[in-house]
């Protein structure tokens, strides 16, 4: 399911399988299918991942900009369970994350 998913949001990204073939990240699911059935593993977990995947992303991302309205909302006993405040993350001054210019590192 999830692999559908990015699939529908990176359609465009050049891929290679096993070093055998390039696709278009779009072909994926199917690319994976296909190997499933090729080694002999059964196909019903692939395909209930895919409809399950084509659920989630018509009900995410289509469906609310045909309509406007989200079936998927987030329940309000979830949400307030966690903090809905944002998260300030500090950063020291003397933190470098990049290495220093180079009049700095010869001062004799």
């Amino acid at each position: 399911m999830m692999v559908y998913v990015w699939s529908k949001h990176n359609p465009f990204i050049h891929m290679s399988f096993l070093g055998l073939f390039t696709f278009a990240a779009a072909y994926l699911p199917w690319v994976l299918l296909g190997f499933s059935v090729l080694v002999g593993a059964s196909a019903w977990a692939d395909l209930l991942g895919m409809i399950a995947g084509h659920a989630y992303y018509f009900l995410e991302d289509i469906y609310p900009r045909m309509t406007g309205r989200r079936p998927l909302k987030t329940p309000f006993f979830i949400k307030a369970m966690f903090a809905d405040e944002a998260v300030v993350v500090a950063r020291p001054a003397n933190v470098r994350f990049a290495p220093p210019p180079a009049d700095e590192l010869h001062r004799d």
